[in-house]
Formats: C-alpha cells, sequence, structure tokens
C-alpha cells in the first residue's frame, strides 16, 4: 500500500517555545548586528559582496524543510512581524483600464505618498543593482525613503536629503526607464540600515526595482510558493491582460517575472500568479496588452498595508 507523506517541514518539528527561544536570540544579535555593522558608506561594497548568498536565501523562503527558518531570520513571519512590499505598475505609457469612469494611474499613489512625507531620502546608489553588477539600468539611481528615520541613514553616508520635487523626479525617471515600483516597509532593512528599533516604523521606502537585480522579482517564482509570503508580497489589484495586435513574439512571456503568461498562436492567456508589475506590458512591441483593474484601487498607499501603517510623518 502507498501512503501519502506529509512533507517534512521544521515547522513540524519547531515548537512555539523553539520558536519564541529563536526569535528571542535573533532580537539579539540583531541589536548587536545594528550596533556594529550595518550599512554605511564605508562598508557598502562589501555589503554587495553577500548579495549572491542573501539571493540563494530568499529563493529557498517556501523551502518545505527550511523556509520557516528563513522566514523568520528573515523577519517576515513570527508574532509582531509585518514585513510586507505593494507591487506598484509605474510606466506611464501603458494602457490602463479601469471599470470606472476615471482611471487613476497607479504612480499617483507613489507621488501622493512622497508629497505627504515630512522627511524624504534618495539612496546614493541601488545596493540590489550594486550587488549583481547590474549592466541594463543606472546603479546610482538609488531608492526613495520617507519618514523620520530615514535621517539616520543620511548621517551614515549612504543617502542625501531630498525635496519633493527631486523625489517625483526620481520616480517620473525610474517609469521612463521601465523600472516597477515596490512600496515597502521590510524590518530586516531597517536593522541593515541602522534604524534604532524605537524609530523603525517611521521608516518606508519605494525601490525602483529592475527585474534583473531586485532580490524579491529575481525570486518571485518561488517566494510566492508559500501562502505566508503571498501576503507579504502583493498586487495593488492591477493584472494583465491580452489586447488585439498580438503577433505572439513572445517577448511578454519572458519578460514577466512569475512565469504567468502562455503564448498561443497570436494570443496570450494570463493566469492568477499575475502581480500586476506591467512588466510585460512594457516589453510589448505592439502595445496588445492592457493593465486591468481588478480590484479598486485604495486612496493612499498606505492603505494597503495590514497589521500596522507605516509612519511617514513627524
Amino acid at each position: 500500500m502507498i501512503r501519502n507523506r506529509t512533507p517534512f517541514s521544521l515547522s513540524h518539528v519547531l515548537t512555539r517555545k523553539d520558536i519564541h527561544i529563536l526569535d528571542t536570540l535573533a532580537k539579539r544579535y540583531f541589536d548587536f548586528y545594528r550596533r556594529y555593522f550595518s550599512l554605511n558608506e564605508n562598508n557598502w561594497f562589501r555589503y554587495t559582496r553577500v548579495y549572491p548568498a542573501v539571493d540563494a536565501a530568499l529563493r529557498n523562503l517556501s523551502h518545505p524543510v527550511f523556509g520557516t527558518l528563513l522566514r523568520h531570520l528573515f523577519l517576515f513571519e513570527g508574532k509582531g512581524r509585518y514585513s510586507q512590499s505593494h507591487i506598484v505598475p509605474i510606466h506611464q505609457d501603458l494602457n490602463y483600464v479601469s471599470g470606472g469612469k476615471n482611471v487613476v494611474m497607479p504612480i499617483e499613489l507613489v507621488h501622493k505618498v512622497i508629497e505627504d512625507a515630512s522627511y524624504r531620502i534618495l539612496m546614493n546608489r541601488c545596493i540590489c543593482r550594486d550587488g549583481f553588477g547590474c549592466t541594463h539600468f543606472p546603479r546610482d539611481l538609488g531608492c526613495i525613503m520617507l519618514g523620520e528615520a530615514c535621517r539616520h541613514m543620511v548621517a551614515r553616508g549612504i543617502a542625501r536629503y531630498a525635496t519633493v520635487e527631486e523625489c517625483q523626479s526620481q520616480l517620473r525617471r525610474g517609469a521612463e526607464l521601465g523600472l516597477v515600483a515596490i512600496c515597502a516597509w521590510a524590518e530586516f532593512e531597517t536593522i541593515a540600515k541602522g534604524i534604532p528599533e524605537g524609530q523603525h516604523r517611521n521608516y518606508f521606502e519605494i525601490c525602483l526595482c529592475c527585474p534583473c537585480c531586485c532580490l524579491g522579482m529575481r525570486n518571485f517564482k518561488k517566494i510566492l510558493q508559500n501562502d505566508h509570503m503571498r501576503n507579504v508580497f502583493r498586487s495593488i489589484g492591477w493584472q494583465a491582460q491580452g489586447a488585439e495586435g498580438c503577433v505572439g513574439c513572445g517577448r511578454c512571456a519572458e519578460a514577466c517575472p512569475m512565469d504567468a503568461i502562455a503564448v498561443e498562436s497570436k494570443t496570450i492567456s494570463v493566469s492568477g500568479s499575475c502581480i500586476g508589475c506591467g512588466l510585460c506590458a512594457a516589453n510589448c512591441p505592439k502595445q496588445a496588452i492592457v493593465m486591468q483593474e481588478i480590484v479598486p484601487m485604495k486612496e493612499h498607499i498606505l492603505d494597503y498595508f495590514w497589521g500596522f501603517r507605516p509612519q511617514i510623518r513627524g
């Protein structure tokens, strides 16, 4: 008789007490790390050398054996852990289709949160593009960070203060280059950037991500195999759909970070795993893909956050 076996997982072995002990040890380690080893202008390029290892770890967040441990290590899972990212298509030349009369471009949500923040910075460089030696997009096009806690990153020499206009110009440049905005609060990153624990919620990031180097986009196919991680990385409600004019070239399928597109003759089908990043539409030479609003957009990008709301004002 063949018996169905449940795949082995550390979550089946670790008790709640074990996980509490691991979380306590991790907290002590992160306090020490934040104080002595967090990112600064002198160790920036030393950090980039470990990116291949971080990439490999993130690729295994849904691993049936080690996934639970890795998700706790990167502070994605556990009591009081609210790290999350929301994917926003910002390319303005795409065809956005909404059931409402007036289509609000997704990029407008990002413009608004920049305006609402009391303090804004631009990172001097993109650590992901430096980490993987990007040759497709400028490495000096850094993320936009919001909130009073970002002052610590300026003090550490890895960012500079920026006006609303400078941040919005950076956002528009990212859109013109075909990058994707990922609006996030990642607890692990607050530690790496030296933000004190008492201020770590006064921080919000707008990453301008390329599919070749962004740690998330490189690994979404594997990361999002886990139910919990599908809550961590979310679309804001847009999905690609095929339109007239498709010639079946397949460039959309090649660009999709989720393998969500199947090309059949001169049509495409998009599966439910689409994360609404818009890369397929941006790479379509015939503009035969539209971005369909399948869930009405909320009024503010911070409204998408569950569990808590990042504080971007003093």
